[in-house]
């Protein structure tokens, strides 16, 4: 089993925005897919901006092919960078997860430059404060990651992360969603430890 104490779940992935689980944790879910319940928490559907009209559609495309059925899919609609005035609202959200998915490890964005992702993270503590509680990480918006476990990922976990990026077609032209560049991240993430491939986690709370 890759992570001992995640024990049987269910995991629970929470996500700002579209994307960020995949980015931030699709080679682990690669991993894991099928040993144990899964389950993805999205906060903004990132609608205002009318360029991004499909990215709900994508969103459900790409956790398909990670696996993740679409009941277990979960889409709030807090208003993209504007998290910091619904901060209750979110923290009440996420306690109604709580209470009905029971999860045994949480991964949650990083506290990183993305405002979101601040409330996201700073929430994210207070609801979940008896669960294992696991930083993942986001390159683009991380200014000084201090990552603590690096995951070995196989080809086909790689693979398999970008199968799931590609299906946001909205975000092809960004240059964070390049495929060298989401290759490279994974491949510069290992250099510490020797790895060839891996993605980089921070751990908040472990509960054995």
């Amino acid at each position: 089993m890759v992570f001992d104490f995640i024990k049987d779940g269910p995991i629970l992935f929470i996500g700002c925005h579209p994307d960020d689980v995949e980015y931030g944790c699709g080679g682990l879910i690669s991993k894991i897919r099928g040993k144990v319940p899964l389950y993805v928490v999205t906060l903004s559907k990132n609608q205002r901006n009318p360029r991004n009209k499909n990215l709900l559609k994508e969103n459900k495309e790409s956790l398909r092919s990670l696996g993740i059925k679409d009941d277990n899919n979960v889409v709030a609609d807090f208003i993209t960078r504007e998290f910091s005035y619904s901060r209750q609202e979110i923290c009440d959200f996420l306690w109604k997860i709580n209470k009905k998915i029971q999860p045994t490890c949480v991964f949650i964005p990083p506290y990183d430059i993305h405002q979101d992702h601040q409330v996201g993270h700073n929430e994210s503590l207070r609801v979940f404060r008896t669960k294992t509680i696991i930083e993942y990480d986001i390159p683009r918006s991380e200014k000084f990651p201090k990552p603590v476990i690096f995951l070995k990922l196989s080809k086909k976990n790689l693979d398999d992360k970008l199968r799931a990026l590609a299906k946001y077609k909205t975000y092809q032209a960004k240059n964070y969603f390049k495929k060298d560049v989401i290759i490279a991240a994974c491949k510069s993430s290992g250099i510490k430890v020797e790895l060839p491939l891996c993605e980089v986690y921070s751990p908040i709370s472990i509960i054995l």
